[in-house]
């Protein structure tokens, strides 16, 4: 992709990681007009392979848990499918306490910590034993879980 800056074109380059969805780096423009090169600043300070973040999701609420899958979406570790069925989280809907709420008694908590790991593992377990052709989801289901289970022990950390 390409923007026209006082008539010269310059590229834009798109950014590794971000919480922007479609975060970009343009050049910079000197105020005498002339292009500053700025194309190995970005090598330097960013990982070219997205590092998952060391975080408790053992321990994450339903709020943050949209949040961060919508970090692991920009970051390119989840695909669109998977951040769909990772981010909806029926405690955000403002209907709640009207639905599921007055069938289980139990107000949303959106802000209420909960162990996602237990609960993808047992959605897994619901996947495999309630639709077993339904391979793709299945998969997603697993690939879900295993994320969670990395970001929570993480490997990656030196010490």
């Amino acid at each position: 992709m390409k923007v026209a800056v006082n008539s010269n074109i310059v590229p834009i380059e798109p950014l590794a990681l971000g919480r922007s969805l479609v975060p970009v780096k343009t050049n910079s423009v000197v105020a005498s007009g002339s292009l500053v090169d700025r194309s190995n600043d970005l090598e330097r300070t960013v990982s070219r392979k997205p590092a998952i973040p060391a975080m408790d999701v053992r321990q994450m609420s339903p709020r943050k848990m949209a949040q961060l899958s919508m970090d692991l979406y920009v970051a390119g570790i989840i695909e669109w499918e998977e951040h769909e069925m990772l981010a909806f989280q029926a405690e955000l809907h403002p209907d709640y306490n009207k639905s599921i709420g007055a069938l289980t008694g139990e107000p949303a908590k959106p802000d209420h910590p909960k162990d996602f790991i237990e609960e993808w593992k047992d959605r897994l377990a619901f996947q495999r034993r309630y639709n077993p052709d339904n391979v793709r989801r299945i998969r997603r289901t697993e690939h879900i879980k295993n994320i969670l289970n990395q970001i929570d022990a993480p490997t990656h950390i030196l010490v």
